[in-house]
């Protein structure tokens, strides 16, 4: 899953590689995102749909960070998206019993008879 750091990160390689002013969202260069928003989050990143109008907990009021203020620009950027298709049909399997487990799972409500279905494949 790509986080914001990375999405940061990316926008600044297209913008340099385009040689294009860095306030121009991904050197104008159209992007495409797609993928699963309720699968795993970002691993050592913070995910796209992190709120920063939330207070933040913090034990000193300091200086953001060149990561922070980075994160908050990528944030900007999904912000920015201006057209979205969302896939609503299950195309992955036909099998209803592992459909349903597949749902359980997401939901983090797997039981002993998924278990057992699991150690079948």
């Amino acid at each position: 899953m790509v986080g914001l750091t990375l999405l940061a990160k990316l926008n600044r390689i297209i913008c340099a590689a385009k040689h294009t002013d860095p306030q121009v969202p991904f050197g104008g260069v159209n992007v495409i995102f797609f993928g699963d928003y309720l699968q795993y989050r970002p691993v050592y990143d913070v995910p796209l749909h992190t709120d920063f109008t939330l207070p933040v907990k913090s034990k000193s009021n300091k200086t953001p960070t060149e990561k922070q203020i980075q994160q908050r620009v990528a944030r900007s950027l999904i912000l920015q998206i201006n057209c979205v298709v969302k896939l609503t049909q299950q195309m992955r399997t036909e099998d209803l019993r592992y459909l349903q487990l597949l749902e359980r799972l997401r939901h983090g409500e797997c039981n002993y008879d998924d278990y057992e279905l699991l150690l079948t494949r």
